[in-house]
């Protein structure tokens, strides 16, 4: 059996701790003013992202049947 290293896992949890981590950063005063217009153009595509996966995560949850709940 070989050993094949797997590549690096990022999931949703982990981006939804990042926008958590940039809010903070940004609270604290951790960007330049020049930096500002970055960090807020990407929480924003990340925050769009987030709210995407998990309306389409509802939606899947919602299509799915929801078989015999008196067993």
């Amino acid at each position: 059996m070989e050993n094949t290293p797997q590549p690096p896992q990022l999931t949703i949890a982990d981006l939804a701790s990042l926008k958590q981590i940039v809010d903070a950063a940004c609270t604290r005063g951790a960007f330049k003013a020049a930096e500002m217009r970055a960090v807020g153009e990407t929480y924003d595509k990340l925050s769009a992202f987030l709210d995407a996966t998990q309306q389409a995560a509802q939606a899947a949850e919602q299509a799915q049947p929801q078989g015999d709940q008196n067993a």
